[in-house]
């Protein structure tokens, strides 16, 4: 073992704060220096004690100067480094599965602005989260790190192994699927481009360049907002819906053929209904199961169930989705209002953009297009309820975490609730309280001292109830001027 000094000019309590919920995240160049980068390399390294570890990163202009010191952090620490040079992190994801390595590092702030930049890390294939990440931060403070000598190794033709087992995968489209693309002119771009042509698509694809300014909107498809541009060209195209990308290649969103945004959480029905038509009613439970986080709309939970699979709400949290996949390996899909969809029954359980595109360009390639009587992309969402829903709402968090939770659980304890990430309620009116049902849910961000709040109802009566409810029982506590 070697001590380390810590780095001149490097702000202690600035590096720790980079260390968040689930990857390390901050400003480039203030705390993410490449001796932040360097020194965190020998940190995982000594850490996981492992032998070797893919590489990966995104296009912002700090990138190289970050992957190198950090590369040089692991060779100083004995670990080989298999560099795979700018790829999604979906690549990143699977190269942790296929490459013969200890796990992964993919150096990104995913759709954050570009002077931020950041580290995604797995043990093994498992995502590194929550407590693991606290105490990588010991370490990385101590500064007692292993000693030896790896390699850097350059592979330069992973990507085409990559494209290959997502074909292998998904099979191609029984006919052409006409999509519109828009990768926000971040690092998935290219890689779209190449496996939309493998897939045969008729694909029309707009910012799918490199340019790590983001110009013309940050690539973040969950807000309706960045997906002006792609519904627009979608409806001047006469496409059948249009896929957003999101900064790094873990998530996406869509557009209909109208050009509206769907939620995230439909999409996730969608997929949900179409891998549960093909399980067997006799199967395990397990195999029968959707996970999906707190802030999923009834509709997902009521498409699950009407298709024999069995609901199960989880916490916020790509790390923890995955980590459940891997606990229960029958379990066939995972997912989040955030845009992240886990496919475990023909795919290892990671979330990858260039893969949930494949596996959508599958589903809607079985039936003829709408030219040739099959149904729009709308009509294929309509047998998924839209309900009344407040939105997302972030109202500040004035006292502790703890205690506030406590307060709004005390506040409901008549209720039946789900207290796996902040409390979520579930609530029903009317005449013999059946007339409508709904839910409310408070959770504190991971992130920010804030508190994430949503509410939905089946009808626009139950929503507007619920929300006197929340006013009444909390509203002297909390600043719901936002909600």
């Amino acid at each position: 073992m070697e001590s380390v000094e810590w780095p001149v000019g490097l702000d202690i309590e600035k590096a720790s704060a980079a260390f968040k919920a689930y990857d390390i995240r901050g400003i480039a160049g203030d705390p993410l220096t490449p001796d932040f980068a360097y020194r965190l390399g020998r940190t995982l390294a000594t850490f996981l004690d492992c032998n070797s570890l893919a590489v990966a990163r995104d296009i912002r202009e700090s990138g190289p100067e970050l992957h190198a010191s950090f590369v040089n952090g692991l060779n100083d620490s004995g670990v080989d480094a298999h560099d795979l040079g700018i790829m999604p992190t979906g690549a990143l994801y699977h190269a942790t599965v296929t490459l013969p390595v200890d796990g992964g590092v993919v150096i990104t702030a995913s759709h954050n602005p570009p002077e931020y930049n950041g580290f995604k890390m797995c043990r093994g294939s498992a995502a590194m989260a929550g407590d693991e990440l606290q105490d990588l931060l010991q370490v990385f403070l101590a500064g007692n790190f292993k000693t030896g000598s790896g390699s850097h190794l350059i592979i330069d033709d992973f990507k085409h192994q990559y494209y290959d087992d997502i074909i292998a995968s998904t099979g191609l489209p029984n006919r052409p699927v006409k999509v519109v693309v828009d990768s926000g002119n971040a690092v998935p771009g290219p890689f779209m481009v190449d496996i939309l042509k493998m897939l045969g698509a008729d694909d029309t694809c707009i910012l799918c360049e490199w340019d790590n300014s983001f110009p013309i909107h940050p690539p973040d498809p969950t807000r309706p907002s960045n997906m002006e541009l792609l519904g627009k060209t979608v409806r001047e195209t006469g496409a059948e819906f249009g896929i957003g990308v999101d900064g790094d290649g873990d998530r996406m969103g869509m557009v209909d053929e109208k050009g509206n945004f769907i939620h995230p959480d439909r999409l996730l029905a969608l997929f949900a209904a179409d891998i549960l038509s093909r399980v067997s009613d006799s199967a395990s439970e397990a195999a029968r199961t959707v996970f999906y986080d707190v802030k999923c709309s009834i509709a997902l939970e009521e498409t699950i169930a009407s298709n024999g699979g069995i609901p199960h709400m989880m916490r916020t949290g790509h790390s923890f989705q995955k980590l459940a996949l891997k606990n229960s390996p029958e379990t066939p899909l995972a997912g989040e209002m955030s845009g992240h969809f886990f496919f475990n029954d023909k795919w290892p359980g990671f979330d990858d953009t260039l893969y949930c595109t494949a596996r959508m360009l599958e589903l809607v390639g079985r039936d003829p297009s709408p030219e040739n009587g099959g149904i729009t992309f709308s009509e294929r969402l309509s047998t998924i309820p839209t309900y009344p829903s407040t939105g997302e709402a972030k109202v500040p968090l004035t006292g502790g975490r703890e205690e506030t939770m406590a307060l709004v659980e005390n506040a409901f304890s008549e209720y039946e609730m789900v207290t796996v990430d902040g409390v979520r309620i579930r609530l029903a009116g009317g005449e013999a309280k059946s007339t409508w049902k709904g839910w409310f849910l408070c959770r504190p961000s991971n992130t920010e001292p804030i508190l994430v709040m949503r509410a939905e109802a089946t009808s626009e009566d139950g929503l507007a109830e619920i929300r006197q409810l929340v006013a009444e029982r909390i509203g002297g506590h909390i600043d719901l001027k936002k909600f």
